[in-house]
């Protein structure tokens, strides 16, 4: 049995990239998709949980998350997460294999040429369809492409990204990572004597037999014997290239996996990049957990009603207040929600319904009046608690403050 190389390795990373990436749209949580946002609502479906676009703190923090996180990963392991993850890499090499197959069928260059590209263009619209599952239900969508009823956003957005992938497998591939990619023009910044990058032993340049082995097979056409270089995406292509000719002899690689820039061995000791990014990249998974447990799958707003915002029932008697009530239940089941108030003595409730069932995931606006007796009134504005608490679960509970006015003097001149 031949040794399992590098390229195996990452032959398994890619294809299981493949099976989450492709099927989770797919995967429906609640009756909705595992992860999808949602354009025409605004709203993220994440594993059963509804984040609303009025949680964008949530997405601040997946952000920071997201950004130090590929900071501390670059200081520890490099460009590996291009070489072995990146999507950009991963679709490069499901292009070449593509290739490779079409060259299976026929030895007519032009057909075979053909062949190649109608199945890039195939591939690329599966992706790109897959693309904007994330953002449309796949279910609807292919019902829709079933009954040729698809929206214009949705069909013009397929074929946006089916036609900047097949140019990209096309004519880009790797030359993005070298030229084009962000990721590649600051990483070095974060390299350090510790960093796992791919080195060319120097001490055994007499060895190489000048094969270029390492040199043809490199996604990034790079020549790795000329040392650390910003092209380089860590896939380890060269090592399996260079094991492969100096296997023959008996003779170990002179590419491999090395810590510290240009394969010097790293210092031992403590490395303070890594320090800190780790406490910071802590902090904010604390407080991003903490703000998932603290979570409330409901939330309201009160807002008074400016253009009847009070009136006057009665010489010293009665002052009623409009307000408008605004619910959201984020949860994926009904929510059944009890309105109470409280801040003024015998201050009178009004509202159509109460309690208010709020179907799942959705909002509901309802106008609410407040009574309240002048003689209760010490301030010509009094601050009222608005208090929703849910009927299940009593431990949910959300108060919301608004204030309650009224009038110096009535329509008829009358001090009140």
């Amino acid at each position: 049995m031949g040794r399992f190389t590098f390229r195996a390795w990452r032959r398994v990373a890619a294809w299981t990239q493949a099976v989450l990436i492709l099927g989770l749209p797919f995967v429906r949580v609640g009756g909705e998709s595992a992860l999808r946002f949602d354009v025409p609502t605004l709203k993220l479906y994440f594993f059963g949980s509804v984040v609303w676009i009025s949680e964008a703190y949530f997405f601040l923090l997946v952000l920071l998350l997201f950004a130090i996180g590929v900071m501390l990963f670059t200081v520890l392991y490099g460009r590996i997460w291009c070489g072995w993850m990146c999507p950009q890499t991963v679709l490069s090499d499901y292009s070449r294999s593509i290739e490779r197959i079409a060259a299976w069928f026929t030895g007519h260059r032009f057909l075979r040429t053909a062949f190649s590209q109608g199945l890039l263009a195939v591939f690329s619209t599966l992706v790109a369809f897959d693309l904007v599952a994330f953002f449309v239900s796949p279910y609807d969508l292919l019902a829709d492409v079933r009954s040729r009823s698809i929206g214009p956003w949705t069909f013009w957005s397929w074929i946006f990204f089916s036609s900047l992938i097949y140019l990209n497998l096309v004519f880009v591939r790797q030359r993005f990572c070298a030229s084009i990619c962000p990721y590649a023009r600051f990483q070095s910044a974060f390299f350090d004597q510790d960093t796992l990058t791919i080195a060319f032993d120097a001490s055994r340049a007499g060895e190489c037999m000048g094969c270029e082995a390492c040199v043809r097979t490199c996604p990034a056409e790079i020549d790795i014997r000329q040392g650390l270089q910003v092209e380089c995406i860590n896939c380890a292509a060269c090592i399996d290239a260079c094991s492969h000719q100096r296997d023959r002899y008996g003779k170990g690689s002179l590419v491999y996996y090395a810590k510290g820039k240009g394969g010097h061995d790293g210092q031992a000791g403590t490395r303070p990049r890594v320090v800190w990014l780790s406490l910071l990249l802590s902090v904010i998974a604390v407080l991003f957990l903490y703000q998932i447990y603290s979570r409330m799958p409901v939330d309201f707003w009160v807002i008074r009603d400016e253009r009847q915002s009070y009136h006057q029932i009665g010489v010293r008697g009665n002052i009623l207040n409009a307000y408008s009530l605004l619910i959201e239940n984020r949860s994926l089941t009904p929510g059944i929600y009890q309105l109470s108030i409280s801040g003024i003595k015998d201050a009178e409730l009004v509202i159509s319904q109460n309690p208010v069932r709020i179907p799942p995931n959705s909002s509901a606006r309802l106008p609410v009046y407040v009574f309240a007796k002048r003689q209760n009134l010490s301030e010509r504005m009094t601050r009222i608690r608005f208090t929703l608490t849910d009927t299940v679960s009593s431990e949910i509970r959300i108060d919301q403050e608004a204030p309650f006015i009224y009038p110096e003097r009535s329509d008829k001149g009358v001090d009140i």
